[in-house]
């Protein structure tokens, strides 16, 4: 067993300064005992409404979180540039096709199917 010692100067005890790699013997990591598992979590988004300032609340627990979400509103965006909205088209106006084209679609037969019997 290592003795303790005081050490004195002139019957002074002083303290010395001692840099830790002078240290012999002195561990290189401690270990303890390992642990039991711990409980199992699930995290849920709850709800997201927005609001003037961010934040996030647990409404559940530590274990069984649920996270309701306040967020800001951005600001409106720029317009965009040549959007266009293009309407329906019918046989007298032109839209996502040609009025002609609505037509001539119109005018091909429908087929239907009717089942008769299994295999």
């Amino acid at each position: 067993m290592t003795d303790i010692v005081k050490v004195k100067q002139n019957n002074v005890q002083v303290y010395p300064q001692t840099h830790w790699n002078a240290v012999e013997g002195k561990p290189t990591t401690i270990k303890g005992d390992k642990g039991d598992p711990g409980q199992s979590a699930t995290i849920a988004v709850g709800t997201v409404t927005s609001g003037s300032t961010a934040s996030v609340t647990n409404v559940g627990t530590s274990s069984v979180a649920r996270f309701n979400f306040v967020l800001p509103k951005g600001d409106k965006g720029d317009p965009g540039v040549n959007a266009t909205t293009t309407s329906v088209a019918t046989t007298n106006a032109n839209g996502l096709m040609s009025k002609e084209d609505k037509a001539k679609l119109d005018g091909v037969a429908k087929i239907t199917f009717e089942k008769v019997g299994e295999v």
